[in-house]
């Protein structure tokens, strides 16, 4: 038990050396604690350029961060006690902190505080490399997907660019990344087991029937793919059959043949359900 409690104070120490392992990161602590701000407000005062650099941070300062109820963010308790550990740090001479740093390996323990400051100072400057270099690849994948952020979370949970028969003209309510998240994260791919592999997400006409009876369940059929950019997406119902539209999507090996069972779903373009039953071509 006393191991499990020592394991999980770590892990926990681990995690606010990471969120402090970045000037940008304590730079928003300070922000917020001169009083809570809006996304935009505090995009502004910290003069963070991108969008979704400053939402990479504000991710990475989760339990030092939380909104209040109008929906701004402010410091929570933790982020307090961890600015004010930044403080002491920032305030601390250096030549004073090496001298009482072999002074206090002579005594038999370390008060948590202090082991927490030595270990800071130790890890800060390999944190923030790591940071810089993962802060240069968020903004070369930006660039490369212009601004599509949920393209851009698909790439970077699966990492393989789909093969796709629509454009930007094509709007269903549920896009082609999220749909190709939906689909694939309900099969279990993920970037290593996609390694190698084709996926393609064509937009199509499915249909169900509606009135079979007997054991049979309802099924559904795909019965083509959508050629030209629909003014509806909604589901028309007629002569006990629902016709909609949907995400095919595929996982093929490198030849092109599709891997089963795991290399098919077809998901609604319009409410992100995968639909059941759907037949493998």
């Amino acid at each position: 038990m006393e191991d499990e409690r020592q394991v999980e104070q770590d892990r926990q120490r681990a995690e606010v050396f990471d969120a402090l392992g970045h000037p940008t990161r304590i730079l928003i602590l300070k922000v917020l604690s001169e009083g809570s701000l809006g996304f935009a407000d505090l995009k502004k005062k910290t003069a963070i350029d991108s969008s979704g650099h400053l939402q990479h941070h504000l991710t990475k300062l989760n339990g030092l961060i939380k909104t209040d109820e109008y929906g701004k963010y402010c410091l929570s308790d933790e982020g307090k006690d961890a600015l004010l550990t930044v403080q002491t740090v920032e305030n601390a001479s250096p030549k004073k902190e090496i001298k009482e740093k072999a002074q206090r390996r002579l005594k038999v323990g370390l008060k948590p505080v202090v082991f927490l400051l030595l270990a800071l100072l130790i890890a800060s400057s390999a944190i923030a490399a790591y940071e810089y270099n993962q802060a240069t690849i968020l903004q070369k994948e930006e660039t490369n997907f212009n601004g599509n952020y949920a393209a851009l979370a698909y790439y970077n949970e699966f990492g393989v660019m789909p093969l796709t028969n629509v454009n930007s003209s094509f709007t269903p309510p549920v896009s082609m990344y999220r749909a190709l998240q939906i689909g694939l994260e309900s099969q279990g791919w993920n970037k290593t087991s996609l390694k190698g592999k084709l996926v393609d997400a064509s937009l199509v006409h499915w249909d169900e029937l509606t009135n079979t009876t007997g054991s049979y369940p309802n099924w559904v059929g795909v019965s083509g793919a959508v050629t030209s950019p629909p003014q509806n997406y909604s589901n028309i119902y007629g002569n006990g059959i629902v016709y909609g539209y949907g995400w095919e999507i595929t996982v093929e090996n490198a030849t092109g043949i599709t891997i089963p069972p795991l290399g098919f779903s077809l998901v609604d373009a319009t409410t992100g359900q995968i639909l059941p039953n759907p037949p493998l071509f």
